[in-house]
C-alpha cells in the first residue's frame, strides 16, 4: 500500500509524505533511442524529467516492430491530457525530431503517491527497521531508498526476518 495508507493502518508508523509524478505512455513505430538507456533532461527545459523505452529492455512490452515509450515528470500535471501531450511532444521534438508526431498516446497516469519523500538526512540509518513488533513487519520503499530497488531490498529484508522468526518458533516448539 502507499505510505499514507500504511501509516493509517499501522499505529505509530509515520507517514513519510509523498512525491507525485505524471507519466505519459506512447506507442511508437520505433525506439527513439535504441539501447535501453534512460534519457534525462539535464537542462530543465520542459515538463519531462526523463524518458525510457521500456520495450528496449523488455521486448514483450510492445508488439513486434513497435516501441513502448514512457515520458515522466515530477508532480501531478493539472493540464488536460491533450494540452499536456502537446507540451510534452514539443519538448521531445527537440530531443528526437519530428518522429514524435508519429507516436500514439496510450494513456496519461497521474500518480499522487509515486514515492515517499526522502529529504537529506531522512535515511539515518540508511535502512529503517522492518520489524514493528511481535508478529508485525512492514516493508516498502519508505524503509530503504525511495526507489523500486529500495522496495525490493526492503521486501527481501522483511522476508528474511519473517523466515528467521518462523524457524526460531518451530525450533522452540
Amino acid at each position: 500500500v502507499e505510505g499514507p495508507e500504511a501509516a493509517r493502518l499501522l499505529a505509530g508508523l509515520p507517514d513519510p509524505g509523498s512525491v507525485a509524478t505524471t507519466c505519459l505512455w506512447y506507442d511508437a513505430p520505433a525506439s527513439p533511442q535504441p539501447g535501453g538507456a534512460l534519457a534525462l533532461d539535464g537542462q530543465g527545459s520542459g515538463p519531462v524529467n526523463n524518458l525510457a523505452v521500456l520495450s528496449d529492455v523488455a521486448p514483450t512490452y510492445a508488439p513486434a516492430g513497435r516501441a513502448l515509450v514512457n515520458a515522466s515528470m515530477s508532480g501531478l500535471a493539472e493540464e488536460a491530457d491533450d494540452v499536456l501531450d502537446a507540451t510534452v511532444r514539443g519538448q521531445l521534438r527537440g530531443w528526437y525530431g519530428p518522429q514524435v508526431d508519429r507516436w500514439r498516446r496510450l494513456r496519461v497516469d497521474r500518480i499522487e503517491h509515486a514515492q515517499p519523500v526522502q529529504l537529506p538526512g531522512v535515511l539515518e540509518p540508511p535502512q529503517r527497521p522492518v520489524r514493528r513488533g511481535p508478529g508485525l513487519w512492514v516493508c516498502g520503499d519508505h524503509r530503504d531508498t525511495a526507489s523500486l530497488n529500495g522496495a525490493l531490498v526492503s521486501g527481501r529484508r522483511t522476508a528474511v526476518e519473517v523466515t528467521t522468526t518462523l524457524r526460531e518458533r518451530a525450533a522452540a516448539a
